[in-house]
């Protein structure tokens, strides 16, 4: 059953980063994403249904349009791709345990976290993209993103009995979306309101798997956010008064804790003796 699974997580992952790819482009110029149907920015050519499938029709195409041989952007293979192998380790993480599951309540549960993982991943993917274009963290995408994770997570909570979770899921979004409101509050250049919202969104996700998750996810991106902007400065990319936004570390270091959030906290009690 596992592989099965596994295999059909991936999959709904390159389907997934196909969508992506219109909300990245579409959403922050509040545009349908419904509607016109996919097509060439630069000619208008409707692409028709084998152009639209996943890294393989870019590949087919040789990355040009084939109506008027323009260049497609490599960003839509590359999304298509990294949400696909995002979804495979999140698969290999988060199916194993409905396997094990005990009872009916627990798969439920289990299922439930699955989806809101994937969910996240998928948020997080578009959300890094369109804040290093545009510098914004869009309300469309992260408000229903909370109501979205908070069902699942209170399905989770009845099907499993698992009330402790959800309490830690609700004071997870509290505590760092608190926070990063005081830090906001105390350097509002360097904080906006979005990376606020997107914490709140980000402790939701991460608490219902216990505060040492929460308190990863808060120190993560910061050092993550501190090395790209160091690597930035050496490559004399930026400056110290450049607007570096901090939503991709944000995503960044919530996925790495959420998939590998475990051993990382193994790893470093065992420095100190620990574990």
């Amino acid at each position: 059953m596992a592989p099965v699974l596994i295999t059909v997580v991936t999959v709904l992952g390159l389907v997934i980063g196909s969508f992506l790819n219109v909300v990245i482009y579409r959403l922050p110029e509040h545009e349908s994403l419904s509607s016109p149907r996919s097509h060439c920015m630069n000619c208008g050519h409707q692409l028709a249904w084998w152009e639209n499938i996943p890294v393989f029709s870019w590949l087919a195409l040789r990355g040009r349009c084939r109506s008027c041989k323009a260049r497609i952007s490599v960003q839509y293979p590359a999304i298509e791709a990294l949400t696909a192998v995002l979804f495979l380790i999140a698969g290999l993480v988060f199916v194993p345990p409905i396997g094990l599951a005990s009872g009916a309540g627990q798969v439920v549960a289990d299922v439930c976290i699955l989806l809101a993982t994937l969910w996240f991943i998928a948020v997080a993917v578009a959300l890094t993209v369109i804040d290093l274009h545009t510098h914004l963290l869009p309300n469309r995408v992260v408000y229903p993103s909370v109501i979205v994770v908070l069902v699942l997570e209170l399905v989770a909570a009845i099907a499993a009995g698992a009330w402790h979770s959800l309490l830690t899921a609700v004071l997870g979004l509290v505590t760092l979306g608190g926070l990063y409101l005081l830090v906001a509050f105390i350097s509002p250049k360097g904080m906006g309101l979005g990376d606020v919202k997107y914490a709140a969104l980000i402790g939701l996700v991460l608490g219902w798997h216990g505060w040492a998750y929460t308190v990863l996810g808060l120190v993560l991106p910061f050092l993550i956010g501190a090395v790209f902007a160091l690597v930035l400065l050496l490559a004399r990319r930026a400056n110290r008064k450049t607007g570096i936004p901090f939503g991709p570390s944000m995503g960044l270091g919530a996925i790495v804790t959420m998939l590998w959030g475990e051993p990382l906290m193994t790893w470093y009690l065992s420095l100190w003796g620990l574990a």
